[in-house]
């Protein structure tokens, strides 16, 4: 189930993170606005919007639903306001949640949005093979196979060994199907496959390079040069 969080507080936000992963759920987005949440809307499509009501600059939850693009899309509401609740129903809201958000209360939610089961789709790991169609054609790929993954806007390119395929969805999304830990994010546009770093290095700057066979190098963000460092001491 992936989960979209729009809510202008940080703190607020990662309090709802913090109750999802306690039922078990990680596939989760954030928004800190109307405008952001839209964009990753029509991007991404989550099975869920987790919505604040009151934002800053005058916005409401209630704005971002009328300009979805498409309907469909099980909204409840998490919010320090009771008295939008009646509003909330009658925009057909799954359910209304006050903050600070009870996680139990927020499973029986979910779990009904899912039909009873929060279980989430087994990522594919290193070893599993799939079937990626690049227009026409089919391609049978092997996971850990996949040297790099660049994001090619709405689209995400597949960099192997001998072979470029540039599959629908956007980088976030694909990476969501892999195992976690076989993809590193090395920057907004990229994420490269761990099992095949060959050489890592820095740049004059201080930014982590990654380095995997004859493929050009690629520079981590500082924010990712910081959680590589990181990683590399668990």
């Amino acid at each position: 189930m992936n989960i979209l969080i729009v809510d202008d507080e940080p703190p607020a936000r990662r309090g709802i993170k913090e109750a999802l992963a306690e039922i078990g759920l990680k596939q989760v987005r954030e928004a800190s606005s109307v405008d952001q949440a839209l964009k990753l809307i029509i991007a991404e499509r989550p099975d869920v919007l987790l919505l604040d009501i009151e934002m800053r600059g005058g916005t409401q939850g209630f704005d971002l639903l009328e300009k979805l693009p498409a309907q469909g899309i099980p909204v409840v509401f998490i919010t320090a306001h009771e008295e939008h609740a009646v509003r909330a129903f009658r925009v057909r809201a799954t359910d209304y949640l006050l903050k600070p958000v009870d996680p139990k209360h927020l499973m029986e939610t979910l779990s009904r949005i899912a039909g009873g089961s929060l279980s989430e789709e087994p990522r594919l790991g290193a070893e599993e093979k799939v079937l990626f169609r690049e227009n026409s054609k089919s391609h049978y790929i092997r996971i850990g196979d996949i040297q790099i993954l660049e994001s090619v806007g709405a689209y995400t390119k597949l960099i192997l060994a001998n072979e470029r395929i540039t599959i629908n969805g956007t980088l976030g999304s694909v990476l969501r199907r892999f195992d976690e830990t076989l993809f590193f994010r090395a920057n907004r546009a990229t994420a490269v496959n761990l099992r095949e770093v060959s050489k890592v290095s820095e740049s004059p700057e201080g930014y982590v390079i990654l380095t995997i066979g004859n493929l050009p190098p690629v520079e981590c963000s500082r924010r990712q040069s910081v959680e590589f460092r990181r990683m590399r001491e668990i």
